[in-house]
């Protein structure tokens, strides 16, 4: 029994490492022989093959508010769906806390199929290659990533954010948190930067629309799966950690016309809670500069003008505005 279930274990493995390396086009390169990540632990609670909705939850060092913030994923989740967790690098109570609970966890949604828990163990591989190792690993026809800080309070959210797709055939992403302009800072609508503190009320915005922008953010955003596959995913080199879903929206654009938005849903994410990259002094934390220093070396496009030590505004020359539309949803 136990040699089946190891051979099983090796089999998903093969299997991951074998999709991230022939499917991703703009994967990183591994920096050493600490950049693998594993599955570390799968629970199965319904065999379902149709899966809607796979939630991609990258997790770095949230031990205080994990099990709050994925209870709440779990009871307002909508649909068929599975969640795929990806732990790089915690060095906190993060990965105890989050077995604790899910281990604990009385089963009451009955469309959630299965939960899988994989861990990057000796070396951080950042928000972009996280979420690429979610979405290469994910079934569902939607790809939502949600980051770890954030509590969703709405009941059936994602099925919100789906109703743009069930009506244009050209949508690549919806965001959940804002949309907005490229180069232009104006223009924009939703939970921008501090913003996102505020409810949708507060904000005195329609939910019952789909603001069209030049780009929108992480935090709830609903992909294509498709879509997302057709463009290769995120490009994992040159954006390991900021800016990869904005290269996606403007990549999707300029080779299939694809349009992205905001969609408004109510979530809580107190700004105290995000940003857990910044302690210094801590060792761990010098090994998490001291790859981020990496990864940034690794970038192939340069730029005079950077973001984040990335180069989105490469695209900023040629580009051509994009009018905001607003469609009933």
């Amino acid at each position: 029994m136990l040699l089946n279930n190891y051979n099983k274990y090796l089999f998903i493995i093969n299997f991951m490492n074998n999709l991230l390396n022939t499917e991703l086009k703009y994967h990183r390169s591994h920096l050493n022989d600490k950049d693998e990540c594993f599955l570390l632990k799968q629970y199965t609670y319904n065999d379902i093959t149709e899966i809607e909705y796979s939630v991609i939850i990258p997790i770095y060092n949230q031990e205080k508010i994990i099990t709050k913030n994925m209870n709440s994923i779990l009871k307002y989740t909508g649909g068929i769906f599975e969640i795929i967790i990806i732990l790089d690098f915690c060095y906190d109570n993060t990965e105890f806390n989050l077995i604790n609970f899910l281990d604990n966890y009385q089963h009451f949604n009955k469309n959630l199929s299965s939960i899988k828990i994989f861990k990057q163990p000796n070396a951080p591989i950042f928000e972009a290659s996280c979420d690429n190792i979610g979405f290469v690993m994910s079934k569902g026809k939607y790809c939502l990533d949600i980051q770890a800080d954030m509590e969703i309070t709405e009941n059936n959210y994602n099925l919100h954010l789906t109703k743009p797709f069930k009506l244009l055939d050209n949508v690549l992403a919806v965001s959940g948190r804002c949309a907005h302009n490229l180069f232009d800072t104006a223009g924009g609508i939703g939970k921008l930067g501090v913003l996102i503190e505020k409810s949708v009320s507060e904000l005195n915005i329609d939910k019952n629309k789909f603001y069209t922008y030049e780009t929108c953010n992480r935090g709830p955003l609903l992909f294509d799966r498709q879509k997302l596959k057709q463009l290769n995913y995120l490009n994992e080199i040159n954006y390991h950690q900021d800016n990869s879903d904005h290269d996606i929206m403007i990549r999707g654009y300029l080779d299939y016309g694809y349009i992205c938005g905001y969609v408004p849903i109510d979530f809580k994410s107190p700004l105290c809670d995000g940003a857990t990259r910044k302690n210094i002094n801590n060792e761990n934390e010098k090994i998490n500069l001291k790859y981020k220093l990496l990864r940034m070396s690794q970038h192939k496009i340069k730029s005079s003008r950077l973001l984040d030590g990335n180069s989105i505004n490469l695209y900023k020359k040629n580009w051509k505005k994009i009018d905001p539309k607003i469609y009933n949803i």
